[in-house]
């Protein structure tokens, strides 16, 4: 399959994907205040204001020149962007402060790959611009290091083995979600370029 430019079906998938963004969104950010309130302790703060942030973004997003109708893509994305808000604070990890910092390094880094991305930003994979400045310029896909960083520190603050499963899931899932947006680009002249001065996707020297 290939790409498409059909109206209605980007409507649907659009509708859809916003609503399921909405309330898994609404479901995390209130298990983690409803933790905060109920211990004292502020775990996942970072991380919800991080989905806070996508979310806006996902919402004002712009059109896609071309959007992958590549079934594993459509599979890939929600699992790889939503899988994580249904983690829950359990506490009992490691000690909140290098944690926390964890998280927070993590946040910034997807911010700022978010804030380039700007209405660039979105769920299937597809052609939206391409971006080289800022965070891109260190490897081809940082907003999805800093949210790896981000959830890693999360997990290890919050242990349990539903936590480190839906880690293990969205991660497997971002990578599929990185090797279909590439896929996406394969023939844009200017990518391959981009690819060949940015070596890596999400770890510098590694991968």
């Amino acid at each position: 399959m290939g790409f498409s430019e059909r109206p209605a079906l980007r409507r649907v998938g659009q509708v859809l994907s916003r609503s399921l963004l909405v309330t898994l969104f609404v479901l995390f950010a209130w298990a983690n205040f409803s933790h905060w309130r109920s211990t004292g302790k502020p775990s996942g703060l970072g991380t919800t204001a991080l989905e806070a942030w996508a979310a806006m973004l996902f919402l004002v997003r712009r059109s896609p020149d071309r959007l992958s109708l590549r079934p594993l893509a459509w599979v890939a994305a929600p699992v790889g962007s939503f899988a994580m808000l249904l983690a829950r604070p359990r506490g009992g990890g490691l000690p909140e402060l290098p944690c926390e910092l964890l998280q927070l390094a993590g946040v910034l880094l997807a911010l700022a790959s978010l804030a380039t991305l700007g209405r660039s930003f979105g769920l299937v994979a597809a052609d939206r611009g391409l971006k080289t400045r800022g965070p891109y310029r260190l490897v081809r896909h940082p907003a999805y290091a800093g949210y790896l960083v981000a959830y890693v520190g999360y997990v290890l603050e919050n242990p349990s083995p539903a936590n480190v499963a839906l880690l293990a899931l969205s991660t497997a899932f971002q990578l599929v979600r990185i090797r279909e947006e590439e896929a996406v680009l394969e023939g844009d002249a200017a990518y391959h370029r981009y690819r060949r001065s940015v070596r890596y996707r999400l770890v510098p020297r590694l991968y």
